[in-house]
């Protein structure tokens, strides 16, 4: 058995923590961006964000706590543990967000959130500038 690959251990709280750490997001998100909710309509909206904020979440809850748990039970000592279970969540994270923004599926529902936020943006550069009222 090699020293950097165990068998991840999932267990219900971590779903639990993604799941309510997705809604909390995803709560904050809808709550404090009007004007992209005005732009994209509350579904489109809460697609976008919920799909842009998954693979970060999921990242830490789930992948890092699944190998940091498998590393514990294969004795490993808690700091350790803690610091082979990094490189799992940076490449979970890296890859699902370039999933997201880049496969088909995904990539139309997070490409209309990206361009109502440059749009918001430009026209409120626009407006602090005084470029465009």
């Amino acid at each position: 058995m090699s020293a950097f690959v165990v068998q991840p251990v999932f267990t219900q709280l971590q779903l639990l923590a993604f799941v309510g750490l997705l809604a909390f997001g995803l709560g904050v998100e809808f709550a404090f961006s009007p004007r992209r909710r005005e732009k994209l309509g509350a579904f489109g909206f809460l697609l976008g964000a919920g799909l842009m904020q998954t693979p970060s979440i999921a990242g830490v809850t789930l992948v890092r706590g699944a190998y940091r748990l498998g590393y514990l039970e294969d004795g490993r000592g808690f700091l350790e543990a803690n610091l082979r279970s990094l490189p799992w969540m940076m490449g979970a994270i890296f890859l699902g967000r370039l999933a997201v923004r880049r496969l088909p599926p995904f990539s139309f529902a997070t490409g209309a959130l990206i361009r109502a936020d440059r749009a918001i943006w430009s026209e409120r550069l626009g407006r602090w500038f005084g470029g465009r009222r």
